[in-house]
């Protein structure tokens, strides 16, 4: 199956639909839904990510590392999401 979709610029309700069809799609044959930047957690993950990243930060810790700096936490972070996305 071929799809081409031509988007109008100038309509802002025609992207977002245009954007529904080819997730809609994307979700149908790839697997999985594609949200950009924005990655979903169930309770119970969550807190096991957050007890990982805890052992994490005391190991840097110990190794000299800054555990509270925002590039550790945002390096950390990376890694994560792209493991859940596959990258």
């Amino acid at each position: 199956m071929k799809l081409t979709i031509v988007v109008d610029t100038e309509d802002p309700r025609g992207i977002e639909d245009s954007f529904k069809i080819v997730s809609h799609f994307h979700k149908r044959y790839v697997g999985g839904s594609y949200s950009g930047t924005q990655v979903s957690y169930h309770k119970i993950a969550f807190i096991k990510m957050l007890r990982k990243f805890a052992k994490h930060a005391v190991e840097a810790g110990k190794e000299g590392i800054d555990p509270q700096s925002l590039r550790f936490t945002k390096d950390y972070a990376d890694g994560i999401f792209s493991e859940i996305r596959g990258l």
